[in-house]
C-alpha cells in the first residue's frame, strides 16, 4: 500500500509573528492585514513576554542578601512580622535548630504564610513573592519584631511593590478604513516607556488578504501531527490527490519526468471559440494524463513488484465533463469522475478561468458572484 504526504489543506489564514514597530505615540500598533476575529490575537512584547488583553505585571518580591543554611534560636531570631497590602500584619515562626537548609524553613513558612509564598533561589537565599501582581501589590517587612530579618538578609522598614510590565491592550476599529476590510488597530492603554519596544502579533486574517494561499482559501504544503510525524493521505484520499496533481501540473516542469503533468494550466489565458478548441484540449490532457498515470501504477505493481491497494488503483476515467458558468462566461468548470478497482468513484471538481474578448463585470465583481453562487469550487485565475 502506498501513501503520499498531504498537501492539500483548508487555509486557517493564519499571521504568525508578525513583527511591528509602534507609532509615535508609543501607543498603536497597525496589522499590516485586517483581523478577522478579535479572539485569535495574540502579543508578544520585544519577543520575550506574552502578553493577555489585561497586560503583564509582575508581583511584589523581597529576596535576601544571605545564603543558607542558617542557625535559627527559639526566643531569640525566630520571627519575621509582614504586611501584605491592606491586610493586618502577620508573625511567622521559623523552626529553630542548627544549620538548616533553606528549603526546611520555605516548607514550614509556606504553612503558615498568607497572600505571600516563600522560595528559595539557585544561590540558596529565601525569597518572598506576594500572590497579587501589578502596583496594588505592596509586601512590608517590619523591624519591631521581625527577629529573623538579619539572619535571612531581608531589609527592614521597606515598601516593595509590584508593578506593571506592559499595559492592557484593546481592538479598535479604523473607521478610515473599507467596509469590505475593515482593518483592526491594537492600542495598549497606556504609552509604553521605550522608543525601540516592538511586538509580534498573532492573528487570523480575512481570505482575500491572506498570504499562505493568495486568496484560494486552499494551501498546498504538507503538515505534522502532534507527534511531529507528517500528515499522510493512503487509498482514494491518495488516488484523489494523485489524479489532481498530475492534472495541474504543467506538463515538463518536472526534468526528470517530463511526461508528468497536463497544458491544462497553459489554456489560462487563452481565448474561447465557439468551435471548442480550448475546450477540446482540456478534454484530451486529462484523458492522457490518466492513461500515462494508469500504466505507473499497473508498472510498479506488475513490474516493481510493490503492493498497490484496490482503492488507490486508477482503474477506469468515468467521466470528464467541461461546463460555462451561467454566471460568469470566463469560467470553465472541469467535473472529472475516476473509479478505483475498488469500485468506488472520486469526483474532482474545479474551475478554471480565461479571459473573454469583453469583459463587462470586472475581475473582482466576476470573482464575487461565482463564489456566491458556486462557493466550493476553487478558481484558478489568470495573473
Amino acid at each position: 500500500m502506498s501513501y503520499d504526504r498531504l498537501i492539500e489543506h483548508v487555509c486557517p489564514h493564519m499571521v504568525v509573528e508578525e513583527p511591528l514597530y509602534l507609532s509615535v505615540d508609543r501607543q498603536v500598533v497597525r496589522p499590516l492585514r485586517p483581523i478577522a476575529a478579535a479572539a485569535t490575537v495574540k502579543v508578544r512584547f520585544n519577543g520575550e513576554i506574552d502578553v493577555p488583553s489585561y497586560g503583564s505585571s509582575i508581583p511584589a518580591q523581597a529576596t535576601g542578601s544571605k545564603s543558607g543554611p542558617f542557625t535559627i534560636q527559639g526566643g531569640v531570631n525566630d520571627k519575621l512580622i509582614f504586611t501584605v497590602g491592606d491586610s493586618s500584619p502577620q508573625t511567622l515562626t521559623l523552626p529553630s535548630g542548627r544549620e538548616l537548609p533553606a528549603s526546611k524553613i520555605v516548607d514550614i513558612l509556606n504553612r503558615t504564610a498568607k497572600d505571600i509564598a516563600f522560595t528559595v533561589t539557585t544561590k540558596r537565599q529565601i525569597r518572598v513573592t506576594t500572590y497579587r501582581n501589578g502596583p496594588a501589590a505592596t509586601l512590608f517587612l517590619q523591624s519591631t519584631g521581625s527577629t529573623a530579618a538579619a539572619t535571612l538578609g531581608l531589609s527592614v522598614n521597606r515598601n516593595w511593590r509590584g508593578k506593571t510590565v506592559v499595559p492592557g491592550w484593546s481592538i479598535v476599529s479604523d473607521p478610515n478604513t473599507l467596509e469590505d476590510r475593515p482593518m483592526r488597530l491594537i492600542i495598549f492603554d497606556h504609552p509604553l516607556k521605550g522608543y525601540t519596544d516592538y511586538v509580534e502579533i498573532n492573528y487570523t486574517t480575512i481570505r482575500q488578504e491572506c498570504r499562505r494561499c493568495g486568496g484560494l482559501g486552499i494551501e498546498h504544503d504538507w503538515r505534522y501531527n502532534a507527534g511531529g510525524g507528517l500528515v499522510k493521505v493512503e487509498g482514494h484520499d491518495l488516488l484523489l490527490q494523485e489524479v489532481m496533481k498530475i492534472t495541474y501540473t504543467v506538463l515538463g516542469s518536472n526534468r526528470f519526468h517530463t511526461w508528468y503533468g497536463t497544458n491544462v494550466i497553459n489554456s489560462i489565458g487563452k481565448k474561447l471559440s465557439s468551435t471548442g478548441i480550448v475546450q477540446n484540449m482540456i478534454l484530451s490532457e486529462i484523458s492522457d494524463a490518466f492513461r500515462r498515470w494508469q500504466t505507473v501504477k499497473r508498472q510498479q505493481e506488475e513490474t516493481i513488484g510493490q503492493l498497490v491497494s484496490d482503492e488507490e488503483y486508477p482503474f477506469r476515467l468515468s467521466v470528464v465533463n467541461l461546463q460555462q458558468s451561467d454566471q460568469d462566461p470566463t469560467i470553465i468548470l472541469v467535473n472529472v469522475v475516476v473509479q478505483s478497482r475498488s469500485n468506488r468513484t472520486i469526483e474532482i471538481v474545479r474551475g478554471v478561468k480565461v479571459p473573454m474578448p469583453i469583459d463587462l463585470l470586472g475581475s473582482t465583481q466576476q470573482q464575487q458572484l461565482f463564489n456566491q453562487t458556486i462557493p466550493n469550487y476553487s478558481i484558478i485565475q489568470n495573473a
